[in-house]
Protein backbone atom coordinates (compact mmCIF):
# COMPACT_ATOMS: atom_id res chain seq x y z
CA UNK A 1 0.00 0.00 0.00
CA UNK A 2 2.99 2.06 -0.92
CA UNK A 3 3.68 3.91 -4.12
CA UNK A 4 5.46 0.88 -6.23
CA UNK A 5 4.61 -1.72 -3.84
CA UNK A 6 1.93 -4.16 -5.31
CA UNK A 7 -0.62 -5.11 -3.34
CA UNK A 8 -0.24 -8.91 -1.80
CA UNK A 9 -1.87 -11.66 -3.50
CA UNK A 10 -4.75 -12.10 -0.45
CA UNK A 11 -5.36 -8.30 -0.58
CA UNK A 12 -8.95 -9.28 -2.47
CA UNK A 13 -9.78 -11.84 0.19
CA UNK A 14 -9.32 -9.88 3.17
CA UNK A 15 -11.32 -6.70 1.38
CA UNK A 16 -14.09 -9.05 1.07
CA UNK A 17 -14.21 -10.03 4.35
CA UNK A 18 -13.85 -6.52 5.62
CA UNK A 19 -17.05 -5.53 3.28
CA UNK A 20 -18.77 -8.34 4.14
CA UNK A 21 -18.59 -7.54 8.36
CA UNK A 22 -19.20 -4.24 7.32
CA UNK A 23 -22.48 -4.85 5.67
CA UNK A 24 -23.36 -6.85 9.00
CA UNK A 25 -22.89 -3.23 10.84
CA UNK A 26 -25.45 -1.84 8.55
CA UNK A 27 -27.45 -4.65 8.90
CA UNK A 28 -27.50 -4.70 12.70
CA UNK A 29 -27.88 -0.63 12.98
CA UNK A 30 -31.47 -1.50 10.14
CA UNK A 31 -32.82 -4.48 12.07
CA UNK A 32 -32.06 -3.09 16.00
CA UNK A 33 -30.96 0.76 15.85
CA UNK A 34 -33.02 2.36 12.94
CA UNK A 35 -35.69 3.99 15.69
CA UNK A 36 -33.23 5.83 17.15
CA UNK A 37 -31.52 6.84 13.36
CA UNK A 38 -34.88 8.40 12.92
CA UNK A 39 -35.40 9.97 15.78
CA UNK A 40 -32.09 11.45 15.51
CA UNK A 41 -33.65 12.71 11.78
CA UNK A 42 -30.56 10.62 10.34
CA UNK A 43 -32.06 8.09 8.16
CA UNK A 44 -31.50 9.89 5.04
CA UNK A 45 -27.54 9.88 5.92
CA UNK A 46 -27.53 6.51 6.66
CA UNK A 47 -29.92 5.76 4.02
CA UNK A 48 -27.22 7.35 1.42
CA UNK A 49 -24.03 5.97 2.96
CA UNK A 50 -25.51 2.13 2.62
CA UNK A 51 -26.43 3.08 -0.93
CA UNK A 52 -23.05 3.69 -2.33
CA UNK A 53 -22.20 1.35 -0.10
CA UNK A 54 -24.15 -1.35 -2.03
CA UNK A 55 -23.87 0.12 -5.16
CA UNK A 56 -20.09 -0.43 -4.94
CA UNK A 57 -19.64 -4.30 -3.48
CA UNK A 58 -22.21 -4.70 -6.61
CA UNK A 59 -20.24 -3.02 -9.08
CA UNK A 60 -17.24 -5.15 -7.94
CA UNK A 61 -18.64 -8.35 -7.17
CA UNK A 62 -17.76 -8.21 -3.47
CA UNK A 63 -20.00 -9.39 -1.61
CA UNK A 64 -22.39 -12.73 -2.60
CA UNK A 65 -25.85 -12.20 -3.02
CA UNK A 66 -26.97 -14.57 -0.53
CA UNK A 67 -24.98 -12.14 2.23
CA UNK A 68 -27.13 -9.55 1.34
CA UNK A 69 -30.35 -11.21 2.00
CA UNK A 70 -31.11 -10.04 5.00
CA UNK A 71 -31.53 -6.40 3.51
CA UNK A 72 -32.43 -7.56 -0.22
CA UNK A 73 -36.30 -5.33 0.06
CA UNK A 74 -34.10 -2.31 1.28
CA UNK A 75 -31.55 -2.99 -1.39
CA UNK A 76 -33.83 -3.00 -3.84
CA UNK A 77 -36.10 -0.48 -2.43
CA UNK A 78 -33.16 2.28 -1.81
CA UNK A 79 -31.38 1.73 -5.80
CA UNK A 80 -35.07 1.52 -7.32
CA UNK A 81 -34.18 -1.57 -9.05
CA UNK A 82 -31.04 -0.59 -10.89
CA UNK A 83 -28.87 -3.11 -8.68
CA UNK A 84 -26.88 -5.37 -10.76
CA UNK A 85 -28.97 -7.92 -9.17
CA UNK A 86 -32.38 -6.46 -10.30
CA UNK A 87 -30.56 -5.85 -13.76
CA UNK A 88 -29.89 -9.80 -13.59
CA UNK A 89 -33.32 -11.20 -12.68
CA UNK A 90 -34.99 -9.18 -15.45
Amino acid sequence: MYPGVPFPKNFSTHAKTILKRLFRVYAHIYHQHFAEVVQLGEEAHLNTSFKHFIFFVQEFNLIERKELAPLQELIEKLTNGNSKEAALQR
